[in-house]
């Protein structure tokens, strides 16, 4: 019996799965069918909304497969011209100019899409031939990650990201799923359940959809909830800093501190999913984590940062049952297998 067999005999009978748990918002990027006409950068965005300033509300902030990183997006000046079917393109004269250089081609797209005849003539060759009939979710917080990914990213959008087709998300704004996903164990279920393409995981809905979700009390869906809080801000604050040099040693404290909450976070996830193997060696989390009874980020009042570094210090004491477990965690034969350790 392999690994995940082992964790999923587990954890089956009392655990929904992610499609039922998100109600099935689970949702791909847009094709355009011709990126070279509708994906714009920065200067082009300007250039037309001051030729005409309502090409502003069909310009989107657009994000590619590559920007997706772990937590975050990584900021990349891409914009979509978001001509959705049954848009009138003359309200939007400068949208329509850019295009019709284009024309020829994005009248010919169509057929190279495969896609039926029968939609092939409802198309406007200004119109991405995507129905997206869920465009406005692309419009709220929601978890992104990429189609094919070597490694777990998962990240959360509150910065109304129009994605491109090398993308999913799920729209729900739950930090707690962001922490289920990203953590070791997930990982561990997703490579023994998903293809490879070449040495990369390929995410298919079938497949996220059916993870199964641990259940979690209110106060520890808030301890989670919280510490995601931490961490997203933390990536934001830290994303920037370069990976050599004096900048990035300033900030060698605060990347610490970064990682160890993201192996609170991996820590506690794993012990929602097995919580009778960790306790059997003596590995508890949660409950000091709730004994700690930490402040939600938006209730930190003054110097975040530097209220984050007291929360730090207090938990990463050699001393604190949190850091003992999480140090002698891989002691746990079946944490060693999900993570891949010898």
């Amino acid at each position: 019996m392999n690994t995940t067999e082992t964790i999923m005999k587990t954890i089956e009978p009392m655990r929904i799965t992610l499609g039922e748990y998100v109600n099935g918002k689970i949702y791909s990027g847009i094709r355009t069918g011709f990126d070279k006409a509708f994906v714009i950068d920065g200067i082009k965005r300007v250039e037309l909304v001051a030729k005409d300033p309502k090409s502003a509300e069909i310009i989107k902030p657009l994000t590619l497969g590559n920007q997706v990183r772990k937590w975050y997006i990584q900021e990349n000046d891409r914009w979509l011209i978001f001509t959705k079917i049954g848009i009138n393109i003359n309200h939007y004269p400068a949208i329509k100019e850019h295009l019709e250089q284009w024309k020829e081609d994005l009248s010919v797209r169509l057929s190279s899409l495969k896609l039926k005849r029968k939609y092939f003539e409802r198309y406007q060759w200004y119109e991405i031939p995507d129905k997206v009939a869920y465009f406005q979710a692309f419009e709220t917080p929601k978890i992104v990650y990429p189609n094919v990914t070597n490694e777990s990213k998962f990240a959360f959008d509150t910065n109304k990201y129009y994605l491109g087709n090398q993308i999913s998300f799920i729209a729900k704004n739950d930090l707690f799923l962001i922490a289920i996903l990203n953590s070791s164990i997930a990982w561990s279920y997703f490579k023994e359940n998903v293809s490879f393409l070449e040495d990369a995981l390929r995410f298919s809905r079938q497949v996220v959809e059916k993870i199964p979700i641990p259940t979690a009390t209110e106060p520890q869906h808030k301890a989670i909830e919280t510490l995601v809080g931490y961490v997203l801000y933390l990536s934001e604050h830290l994303k920037d800093i370069p990976s050599r040099g004096n900048k990035l040693m300033e900030v060698a404290d605060d990347k610490l501190m970064l990682s160890y909450f993201e192996q609170i976070i991996d820590a506690v996830v794993i012990e929602l999913y097995l919580p009778d193997e960790l306790h059997a060696h003596d590995k508890e989390f949660m409950r000091h984590l709730l004994h700690e009874n930490l402040q939600s980020l938006d209730k930190i009042q003054g110097d975040k940062i530097q209220a984050l570094r007291e929360i730090f210090r207090r938990l990463f004491d050699k001393e604190h049952p949190i850091r003992v477990g999480i140090f002698f965690l891989d002691s746990v034969p079946i944490v060693r297998k999900i993570r891949g350790v010898a």
